[in-house]
């Protein structure tokens, strides 16, 4: 089963060393883009800096702009 975060997105299994990974950048002001499996599907997640999943789109440029208009600076990550 997997964990939840308090926005109620399912979190992958490797979840846990992600929000570790992310923490360690501790700038309120990055959006993280990562490409994931989400409800079946391979989706570009968006992440604030304390790994918490903010949202999931199909569009990579789409989830750069949704950071953008969140005054987030968007970085992508592997």
């Amino acid at each position: 089963m997997m964990k939840q975060n308090p926005k109620n997105f399912p979190l992958s299994p490797n979840a846990d060393d992600f929000c570790q990974e992310l923490n360690y950048w501790n700038d309120e002001n990055v959006a993280f883009i990562k490409q994931d499996v989400y409800e079946g599907k391979n989706m570009w997640l968006i992440y604030g800096a304390d790994g918490l999943r903010i949202a999931a789109t199909d569009n990579r440029d789409f989830a750069f702009v949704v950071a953008r208009q969140n005054d987030l600076e968007p970085k992508s990550v592997h």
